[in-house]
């Protein structure tokens, strides 16, 4: 499957000298945020329709040097965007997305999108919470399919999020309903609609926001960083700590072309580390481990922030990341108890298994109870145990010399964590 994203208006309302795809949020432009999430889709060929200084536009893509993207030049790009759609004809053999370049979306949702075959299909979402929705085109259907659509409509069922699923058949319709005077792609819709079923696809909530003004973009840029960054589940130390450290990280990683998953590897590098000087039971090796392991912590939060950014998000990234956690885990543990266990005696081993234990229950229980209930776990008077309260603890512990302290704390707060999960579980039972 291809792509066609269309970048060829002039955007008189945001008041940019730029193309709207080459605006920049939080680090990275439009555009790069297009083509890393349609290559995660596993799309072949990106093509993006150009016509206000189209020249930056290709400038980028050559100087980023991508080659799965081509520009395709429309010299009507005053008129109507029906004729960027149709600029993209005889480059388009294969079923496609329709992308429109001045909205933001995120893609991970549409996964199941690109396996789906059909002439014409609009994505819709019926739950919309990031747009203006008086603004939308908005979209009733019946049975599935669109019969009306519009920004006047008193009665509708969702909101038209401006991406397609085409094949090349749909261009001898619009050929013909710009011959009708239809000049615009929402002309075509409407043709279409009267004469043909339209299927939609709902992404029903999921991210996705159109940037026409200057307060958009503000707008947008506080959502990513609040939806994209910032994370519901964070635990006291990421809230307060970690994520002001990652995320000002973040902005700079996302401009070049580290991946995710090279973060993920970066960060439990760090963590072994740590653990070699855990294991040396120096004092300046302590406070080193101690500094290095709060070190990893933040860098794993770069990651997932990383790929939120650049629509990189995937189920393996996330397994990766939580499989090395663990290994982290147990080697951080492992070398704290080895380097000590000459100062505090046999009792340190104990003391590190319980430790390692706890923690392992604290990730476990929460994974496996949402795999099986399909549900959040109850977060109310939660206990801080999640990972970076531990890796915060086992950091004072090297720092000040109070291992066999942060083991009993981290073993505490964890398995009681694990009991009120437990306690609460059963009562909803």
């Amino acid at each position: 499957m291809d792509a066609l994203i269309l970048a060829a208006g002039d955007g008189t309302r945001m008041g940019s000298s730029r193309p709207k795809i080459l605006l920049t949020i939080n680090g990275i432009t439009l555009l790069e945020h297009h083509i890393n999430a349609l290559n995660a889709l596993g799309i072949k060929n990106i093509y993006i329709v150009t016509g206000y200084k189209h020249q930056d536009i290709e400038r980028f893509i050559k100087e980023k040097g991508y080659r799965n993207v081509f520009t395709v030049y429309n010299p009507d790009w005053k008129k109507g965007n029906a004729y960027s759609v149709i600029a993209g004809e005889k480059f388009l053999k294969r079923p496609f997305l329709l992308v429109m370049g001045d909205h933001y979306y995120q893609l991970s949702p549409l996964r199941p999108l690109v396996r789906i075959r059909a002439d014409f299909m609009m994505v819709v979402d019926s739950n919309p919470r990031y747009v203006d929705v008086d603004e939308a085109t908005k979209v009733r259907f019946e049975k599935g399919r669109v019969v009306e659509i519009g920004k006047g409509l008193k009665e509708f069922d969702a909101v038209d999020t401006g991406i397609f699923l085409l094949s090349p058949s749909i261009f001898p319709f619009i050929k013909n309903s710009i011959k009708d005077g239809a000049e615009t792609w929402n002309d075509v819709k409407r043709l279409w609609i009267a004469k043909n079923p339209l299927p939609v696809y709902d992404i029903n909530g999921a991210l996705w926001y159109d940037v026409d003004t200057p307060e958009d973009f503000e707008n947008l840029k506080r959502i990513i960083k609040e939806r994209e960054i910032i994370k519901a589940r964070d635990g006291i130390i990421s809230k307060t700590l970690n994520r002001r450290i990652s995320s000002w990280l973040s902005q700079h990683l996302v401009k070049t072309r580290i991946t995710p998953n090279q973060i993920t590897l970066i960060s439990f590098v760090i963590a072994l580390a740590s653990a070699v000087f855990f294991g040396l039971g120096r004092r300046w090796s302590l406070i080193i481990g101690g500094l290095l392991i709060q070190i990893s912590s933040i860098v794993d939060g770069c990651d997932g922030e990383i790929a939120r950014l650049k629509g990189l998000s995937s189920a393996y990234g996330a397994w990766l990341d939580s499989v090395l956690d663990r290994w982290a885990d147990a080697a951080v543990i492992t070398g704290m108890a080895w380097g000590t266990y000459h100062q505090f005696g046999w009792i340190i081993w104990p003391l590190a298994m319980i430790a390692l234990a706890g923690s392992l229950s604290v990730s476990y229980t929460e994974t496996r109870y949402e795999a099986l209930f399909r549900k959040p776990l109850n977060r109310s008077k939660e206990i801080p145990a999640k990972r970076d309260v531990r890796l915060f603890l086992f950091m004072l512990g090297g720092i000040f010399n109070l291992i066999p302290h942060a083991f009993l704390i981290v073993s505490t707060l964890s398995f009681a964590e694990v009991l009120r999960r437990l306690l609460l579980s059963t009562a909803e039972e």
